[in-house]
């Protein structure tokens, strides 16, 4: 025989179809890993932030002899606050927090006042634990939230606590 038969001419088409396809889908869950793994590291970061900022305002409280957890009233509950640290705002959330906006030009990437929408949502809570019957405790827990474009709801929780050591 000469020439190809029409079914061989299939099956090299299939082989060939499965050499190329194999290799373009691992690549693009390779691509999908790595836009889910970005979104994960902001997320920590964003979250590690707004901790350091409620350690910030302690600490402060102290150098002004103020009550410990002056300031943060607005994150006791449990609709919790957001906290526009660029700006030094902290407001509540009243059931939905704002999204951070990015701004690259302004040198305050992440805040509440200028720049595009991301798709993260920051909110932080402060909850005073009472151990025998002091108040020298809380616990900060700052939630980020994002939708994945194709992964669906994503969020990531950081608690710490904090004391009242002076």
């Amino acid at each position: 025989m000469r020439g190809f038969t029409l079914i061989e001419t299939l099956v090299a088409i299939t082989v060939l179809t499965m050499i190329i396809i194999g290799p373009l889908t691992l690549a693009t869950k390779s691509i999908g890993t790595a836009l889910t793994s970005q979104n994960q590291i902001t997320a920590s970061y964003l979250a590690q932030e707004a901790i350091e900022y409620v350690l910030n305002i302690r600490d402060n409280n102290f150098l002004q002899s103020l009550d410990w957890l002056t300031g943060l009233n607005q994150c006791f509950g449990a609709n919790g606050c957001y906290v526009d640290i660029p700006n030094n705002i902290i407001k509540p959330c009243g059931g939905t927090c704002p999204n951070i906006k990015y701004d690259e030009s302004s040198g305050f990437y992440y805040n509440y006042q200028t720049g595009q929408n991301t798709i993260f949502t920051r909110i932080a809570k402060v909850n005073k634990i009472n151990i025998q019957g002091s108040n020298d405790e809380a616990r900060i827990e700052v939630t980020v939230s994002w939708q994945e474009k194709f992964g669906g709801q994503k969020s990531f929780t950081l608690q710490e606590d904090i004391f009242n050591w002076k």
